[in-house]
């Protein structure tokens, strides 16, 4: 035990070093940049801080879309806006999320940028994930899972693979689910890029949990949260630290259930992670309860609802629906601006064949009289 943590510690304090030097190099970089370069050093900013800092994530998410909006520069407005949504669908704000992931594809395919393609159709299906809409989840997630495999980049195969296991485990389907967490994980391993497989791995888990193998999805969420804790993120240590707490509740090891949702709740507070705040708080207000402190789990109901409340997952998705009507019928104009000559050839052979199609009739319908057929035949035409 003394050894895992003191190898976490050397990993998390080289990571730390590591992405201060980072964002020494950056921040001086974006000090003496301009235009497009300068576009790319906030995205590049808001990619670091995103684990570390989201708050300060946002502002230069927010600096990297005005200044791209300001010079026109159409892939560093993409991937600001892709970043938008990110930070929104952490915070549980699902249909913000979505309009900015829906802006940021329209871009994508604008300019033909397929990896940017790829990686927001990955971030849609996750957000229908989240508000339970399962099997659109599944369409945008395969997508995009076709879109990496064809450009090869499997450090992002690896997070597509994990949530196309949570959407079918999310149906119900959990062993078609463990087959693709467990490709996901054999390709970080392929990689050499353990510290990647942790999503995986806190999916498996979650399975266990599910079939009550309380034990089983201990070893899972641990090995899960050692990951995390060498990537140095603190979102995904929230929910490993909320997932331990869990299983050991079920285990009835209370207290040790207490700490790991308290340590998870430190966290999630910090970072505005509001759908993982939403776990921590049930799990501890059914800890006082079992603990029978029933008005500390009363406050926590309450932090619970509150918190409910205010994460989007109800909203009305009539804008959305016109945001994702208006992209795929820029994608048709776009498609029969291509095919219009060949349109219009097709359209006058249909046109000639509707007349011998008719000249047929006007033999077939003789006996009800001339004047009837002609007047039949000019209706169709006009049809």
């Amino acid at each position: 035990m003394r050894k895992h943590l003191l190898l976490s510690i050397v990993c998390a304090f080289t990571f730390l070093v590591s992405n201060a030097q980072v964002l020494d190099s950056l921040e001086e970089k974006l000090a003496t940049s301009k235009g497009p370069e300068k576009v790319n050093t906030l995205n590049e900013l808001y990619i670091v801080y995103n684990q570390l800092n989201p708050a300060k994530a946002l502002e230069y998410a927010k600096a990297a879309l005005e200044l791209a909006t300001e010079i026109n520069y159409l892939k560093g407005k993409a991937a600001a806006l892709n970043n938008m949504g990110i930070i929104y669908k952490n915070q549980g704000v699902y249909d913000k999320a979505l309009e900015y992931y829906i802006e940021s594809l329209r871009i994508s395919d604008e300019i033909h940028d397929k990896e940017g393609l790829a990686s927001t159709m990955n971030n849609i299906g996750t957000v229908y994930s989240l508000k339970g809409i399962y099997d659109k989840a599944l369409i945008y997630f395969i997508e995009s899972y076709e879109a990496f495999k064809e450009l090869k980049n499997n450090q992002k195969l690896i997070g597509t693979l994990n949530n196309i296991g949570n959407a079918y485990s999310d149906n119900g389907r959990e062993d078609k689910a463990l087959e693709y967490f467990a490709e996901a994980i054999n390709l970080s391993q392929r990689m050499g890029q353990l510290n990647s497989s942790s999503d995986p791995l806190n999916n498996i888990g979650n399975i266990y949990f599910y079939r009550k193998e309380y034990d089983k999805a201990l070893e899972y969420y641990n090995l899960s949260l050692e990951a995390e804790q060498k990537n140095n993120n603190l979102l995904g240590q929230a929910l490993a630290y909320s997932n331990l707490g869990s299983a050991h509740m079920e285990l009835g090891h209370i207290d040790m259930a207490e700490e790991h949702q308290n340590k998870a709740m430190e966290i999630a507070i910090k970072i505005h992670a509001n759908p993982i705040l939403k776990l921590i708080y049930q799990g501890l207000a059914n800890i006082h309860y079992r603990k029978g402190d029933y008005k500390k789990a009363y406050d926590f109901r309450l932090l619970y609802d509150d918190v409910k409340d205010n994460i989007q997952n109800e909203e009305s998705s009539r804008k959305l629906a016109q945001l994702e009507i208006t992209f795929e019928l820029q994608q048709k104009e776009k498609e029969l601006e291509l095919l219009k000559q060949d349109r219009e050839i097709k359209d006058l052979q249909v046109e000639n064949s509707r007349i011998v199609i008719l000249l047929g009739l006007m033999g077939t319908i003789m006996f009800i009289g001339a004047s009837f057929v002609i007047f039949k035949l000019r209706k169709i035409k006009r049809l």
